[in-house]
């Protein structure tokens, strides 16, 4: 017995109701009988249609070689992977394929892991490309769901399982929760994908590279190394200590990573005690947006966050400080994403990123190693 939507057939997982079999393992996405049909279909919309974008800045050297080379992919039937840094304009660089399938009748999906993430590139999308209609679905917002061209989260694409697929799918930050390591929803991912897809990512590593081509991306569109993270190693008891000093010193807006939920409040009120303006955003805290908002307009100086905010924030001369780096929680991939929220604009391309631990790990030596191979190689 096998479930046909996620493949899964560990009869633990496998339960039985009116004398069915159903999947437990991906019944948060609806229930499923293991006899059950899956059988998305494609759909060809008007064809040689001109669909033109509009960009307010021009594509760097290799930003177009590589936007060339994803349509030549495309064009050849051929999935690509793009491993492209924090801050080097990898969305812009897919507009050209995604024009070219739109004009051929093709259906597009451009899916990232968080619905933060689908409002934003939403934004964007919406302003490059007039005069089509797009759909936009996350959680508490489905509209035009039955459009050529779809913005998602990674979540909503079961939406589309025995209904209509795919023939281009784009999917960002791959290695983010909660597509990464999911198998669930990378079976709704493969399901959907009736064409070719185009995955991109700041770290993939060579576990993840299998028969597609890599495309490379390494340096920023301003061109300047990225900052290579500090491994300071201090005392857990000591570690906020040392964050209030280094926060004085640089007198420049900070990120302040903690791994739990509980730590951000806790560190919140310790800086305030210190006179310091500083809030906190979490999955269960209110107003996050409203909190980044006031961050970017200088109303306050420190954030403190979960890892909430490794992915999809731009703020412009921001500095990173991480506590408890030896948490299980920082890995490899989560440090390079946070060291990634500096140096992003052209006016502050460089800035600090501070690892606090107790020891240094694999993950932090793997980090440091990483942005510094990225730094150097040449491509």
């Amino acid at each position: 017995m096998e479930c046909p939507r996620c493949k899964n057939n560990d009869i633990k997982k496998l339960y039985m109701i009116n004398g069915q079999y159903y999947c437990r393992n991906c019944v948060s996405f609806g229930r499923v009988n293991i006899h059950d049909t899956r059988n998305t279909k494609l759909m060809q919309y008007s064809r040689n249609q001109r669909i033109q974008y509009y960009l307010d800045f021009s594509l760097s050297k290799k930003q177009n070689e590589i936007s060339q080379q994803l349509l030549a992919n495309y064009q050849k039937h051929q999935n690509s992977l793009v491993l492209a840094v924090c801050g080097s304009g990898k969305t812009e660089i897919v507009y050209e394929v995604i024009a070219y399938a739109l004009s051929k009748g093709h259906r597009v999906c451009f899916c990232v892991p968080r619905k933060e993430l689908v409002k934003e590139l939403y934004e964007r999308i919406t302003y490059a490309f007039k005069g089509i209609t797009i759909g936009v679905l996350y959680g508490g917002r489905q509209e035009n769901s039955d459009a050529q061209f779809i913005v998602c989260t990674m979540h909503q694409l079961y939406r589309f399982e025995n209904k209509i697929g795919f023939q281009l799918m784009i999917a960002d930050e791959v290695d983010a929760f909660p597509f990464y390591g999911n198998e669930v929803l990378q079976q709704i991912f493969n399901r959907v994908c009736l064409g070719n897809y185009i995955k991109l990512s700041a770290t993939f590593n060579s576990e993840d590279v299998k028969d597609e081509q890599l495309l490379i991306m390494n340096r920023r569109y301003h061109d300047v190394d990225l900052p290579v993270p500090r491994c300071l190693i201090v005392p857990s008891s000591l570690q906020k200590i040392l964050a209030l000093q280094l926060i004085k010193r640089m007198h420049k807006k900070c990120i302040v990573f903690v791994p739990c939920i509980a730590d951000v409040d806790n560190l919140v009120r310790y800086f305030k005690a210190h006179h310091i303006k500083a809030k906190g955003v979490s999955s269960i805290h209110e107003n996050n947006q409203f909190v980044i908002q006031e961050f970017k307009q200088n109303k306050i100086d420190i954030v403190v966050s979960t890892t909430i905010l490794e992915h999809g924030i731009t703020i412009e001369d921001v500095q990173v400080i991480v506590l408890s780096g030896e948490h299980s929680l920082f890995d490899s991939r989560t440090l390079i994403q946070i060291a990634g929220r500096v140096g992003r604009k052209p006016d502050h391309p460089t800035g600090y990123i501070y690892i606090l631990s107790a020891v240094k790990t694999k993950s932090i030596t793997s980090c440091i190693n990483k942005i510094k191979e990225l730094n150097t190689m040449n491509v």
